[in-house]
């Protein structure tokens, strides 16, 4: 038919290379499940009763309304179509969703109960779904294929068996086409792109336990700490991709929105001691399946589990691993189940980033320390939540922070995390400027996806006057977390000390409308407004930061302040409201203090709180040598008295 000679082609190999071509795709899931579904009836668009079925998109539509499915989940679909009317058992469906793979009744009966959620189906008098004692399934809906461009419906299709007959008999043929196009055309085909950057959805809790979010959301923290050890592939934050947490967006419109080739997506199931973890990757541009899997494990062996998740998505994407990357994976440590528990809990509540959950997040990790004092993870996300607590004095948490970073250096020398908050508590605290630097370079090279450990570095090269180096690790922190509102609040920051209020400004609101009580961003507007001489819409902001931390009264009292007295006297009140906070024994930043009084026009008395706060070893005073707040006493033998006492002084 093609003019070409059969035998010739044997001889070469042609032919064992096309039927071994064509044996791989048939064995493969994508070819099973993806593949045979878009060659046959069910290619396109078709219905199930009154919904529309868009399997392209993993999209069920009705009535203007658009449903998102898992992967799995439509796939489920597919297979009940594919027969509809016919009674299809468990095993079969396992097999042909979940070929090759360890899948037990549980992860099926979950998909049922999410399609008849959607589907609106009582499973007693089931217009939907039939479940078949001792048998399997049942699509009992009317199931026709919607033509393409037209209002029509075609018959029902062919049986199955026509189906894969006519499917394999053109998956041959095409396989021996395509070879022998590949032959002759050589190098010129193109290949599959390559992967090179992965987001990773938030995995789905398929415990049915609203309880156990916490556990999903830690084992998609943990698989994304793992991808992100691996220096050749960008892996966009958690952090940021919580936000597609419950997404109805498809894949295509996540890649697109995070410039990322790739989306790993998946579930988690734990049940009693046991972990099973189920991930397809899924190529960006056109949706195609690259690679499916599921693990089961012991829960004590999840780490194991899911570095082994890492290494085996790696070798899939044809991606590099180092041999150190390599044996980081292959000698992840077993775990205490109950102190994981208490570690993912931690996160949790430390990823909200405010005091009182701050707190919530130590005293967890604080547990899971009492029960596996080996657990270096847990001495690291300790040592995170001390030096980002803003309601203590430092000299009380910073050295804290320090003890729980060095402890868990010593229990694990690889740790990205906790070189990148030591580095922290040397920056802020110590001010012991090369041994910080040294330890946020040692995190990155660790970790080159960790965003806060590049954020972190950068906020340090800015107080260091060091721009465009601190220009360089921002652009990566925001590759890393475009999604993330305290990515664009760092970036305000620094194009306020390079003094382009303008554009800071926009990287404040970018800021708040990923979050609208984003208390940094509001804040840095209040201090870039007063800079530029715009005193209302200062004040306005810092009404607003305080109203957001939780002081209602004493945002009333400023506004109320401000319209008998204007600016000044709504100041007066916030300096005198920190002075009785510290007298019943808070710590209050009298850095603060000091850019408030010089908003006063007290000068005397702004250097006298600066004074002052290096003896509290303010944090703040990190930044005193760009920070254009102090701008008006740069010139004042005390400022340089002040820098040259912290060491920053040139």
């Amino acid at each position: 038919m093609l003019g070409l000679n059969f035998q010739e082609l044997k001889e070469d190999g042609f032919v064992t290379r096309t039927i071994s071509a064509a044996q791989s795709a048939r064995e493969s899931s994508d070819y099973n499940v993806r593949t045979f579904f878009r060659s046959s009836f069910l290619a396109g668009k078709f219905k199930v009763g009154d919904w529309t079925v868009v399997p392209d998109l993993n999209t069920l539509e009705r009535g203007g309304r658009s449903l998102r499915l898992q992967p799995k989940v439509m796939q489920v679909l597919l297979v009940l179509a594919d027969s509809a009317g016919e009674v299809i058992t468990k095993e079969s469906i396992l097999n042909r969703v979940w070929p090759g793979t360890f899948v037990s009744d549980e992860v099926l009966t979950h998909s049922i109960s999410e399609l008849r959620k959607i589907f609106q189906d009582n499973p007693r008098e089931s217009g939907y779904i039939q479940t078949i004692s001792k048998a399997g399934y049942r699509l009992v809906a009317p199931v026709t294929q919607l033509v393409a461009e037209q209002n029509e419906t075609m018959e029902p299709r062919r049986p199955f068996r026509a189906v894969w007959l006519f499917a394999s008999a053109a998956l041959a043929i095409a396989a021996l086409v395509t070879a022998f196009l590949l032959m002759r055309r050589g190098p010129h085909v193109s290949p599959e792109p390559a992967i090179h950057s992965l987001a990773i959805l938030p995995l789905a809790n398929l415990s049915g336990d609203a309880e156990q979010e916490y556990f999903a959301d830690g084992m998609t923290d943990e698989l994304t700490t793992r991808l992100s050890q691996i220096g050749a592939l960008r892996v966009i934050s958690r952090t940021s991709m919580m936000r597609y947490k419950g997404t109805k967006k498809s894949i295509p419109e996540i890649a697109h929105e995070l410039n990322v080739d790739a989306v790993l997506e998946g579930s988690v199931l734990r049940s009693g001691n046991r972990v099973r973890i189920s991930a397809e990757l899924i190529q960006g541009s056109n949706d195609k399946h690259v690679w499916a899997e599921s693990y089961e494990r012991d829960i004590g062996e999840v780490l194991a589990l899911q570095a082994n998740v890492a290494s085996v998505v790696a070798d899939a994407i044809s991606i590099q691993i180092t041999s150190q990357q390599r044996d980081r994976f292959a000698n992840a440590r077993r775990v205490n189940p109950q102190a994981l528990d208490l570690v993912l809990k931690g996160r949790y509540h430390w990823s909200k980033f405010s005091d009182s959950e701050l707190r919530k997040a130590i005293s967890y990790f604080q547990q899971a320390i009492d029960i596996d004092p080996t657990y270096a993870v847990a001495y690291a996300g300790l040592a995170d939540c001390y030096h980002e607590l803003g309601d203590a004095p430092p000299k009380e948490i910073f050295p804290k922070a320090r003890a729980a970073a060095q402890r868990a250096l010593q229990l694990d020398p690889g740790l990205a995390d906790a070189y990148s908050a030591l580095g922290w508590v040397e920056w802020t605290y110590d001010w012991q400027w090369s041994s910080a630097e040294r330890d946020f370079l040692h995190s990155i090279e660790l970790n080159p996806n960790y965003s806060n450990a590049h954020g972190m570095y950068a906020e340090y090269l800015d107080s260091m006057g060091r721009f465009a180096e601190a220009e360089k690790e921002r652009t990566i922190s925001m590759q890393l977390s475009p999604l993330e509102p305290i990515i664009y609040a760092n970036a305000a920051e620094h194009l306020t000390y390079m003094r382009d209020y303008d554009r800071a400004i926009e990287n404040c609101n970018e800021a708040l409308n990923l979050d609208p009580t984003f208390v940094i961003a509001q804040g840095r507007l209040s201090q870039i407004y007063w800079i530029k001489s715009m005193q209302a819409e200062s004040l306005a902001h810092l009404i607003e930061t305080t109203s957001l931390k939780g002081d209602h009264k004493l945002a009333e009292q400023m506004k109320a302040a401000q319209l008998g007295g204007g600016y000044k006297s709504a100041i007066r009140v916030r300096l005198d409201a920190n002075r009785f906070a510290r007298e019943r024994g808070q710590w209050v930043s009298l850095t603060d203090d000091a850019w408030y009084l010089l908003s006063l026009g007290d000068k005397d008395r702004a250097l006298a709180a600066l004074e002052k706060s290096i003896a509290d070893r303010d944090p703040l005073l990190t930044s005193l040598a760009v920070d254009p707040l102090f701008d008006s006493v740069r010139s004042d033998p005390r400022f340089s008295t002040i820098l040259a006492r912290i060491g920053l002084q040139k």
